[in-house]
């Protein structure tokens, strides 16, 4: 029976990035909102406290951000790969090794930066799941896992 695998830690890295920018951009698109609405339309200055809430989100995602990386494993057994997410709602996705038909490899810019993939595998056509931020290397290996050795029934 396979190890319990967890995605890498700098997996951490990238995702604090992208909630920063993600949020970021927000910050700033409500922040000229309301100073639009301050300057032009001759809102209230508290107006300008609003631009806070982006703030506020990031910093609950930053915080989120370890639970769900402690709360993503997965598995490869000799018949079958099961996917675990989620800290709220979990998930868990079990597929059968015999219907994987392929397996791609996605990555951003930053987690190029930190030599990060995102596994995703696919049946007969459909995604059924994706494995976050593994080295290119384990994906590399965990793509020849999944397309040979034992496929039992």
């Amino acid at each position: 029976m396979g190890e319990v695998e967890r995605p890498d830690k700098n997996v951490l890295v990238v995702w604090r990035a992208e909630v920063l920018m993600t949020w970021g951009i927000m910050f700033l698109i409500v922040l000229g909102m309301c100073f639009f609405f301050v300057k032009v339309a001759d809102a209230p200055w508290w107006l300008l406290a609003g631009a806070v809430v982006p703030l506020g989100f990031a910093g609950l995602g930053l915080v989120l951000l370890k639970l769900r990386w402690q709360m993503s494993t997965f598995q490869v057994n000799p018949t079958n790969l099961e996917m675990s997410h989620g800290w709220w709602l979990r998930h868990r996705r079990i597929v059968s090794r015999n219907r994987i038909q392929h397996v791609d490899f996605e990555s951003g810019p930053i987690g190029r930066k930190f030599d990060l993939v995102h596994v995703v595998v696919h049946t007969a056509g459909a995604r059924v799941g994706t494995i976050p931020g593994i080295k290119s290397a384990r994906a590399e290996q965990l793509r020849e896992e999944l397309m040979s050795g034992p496929k039992l029934l």
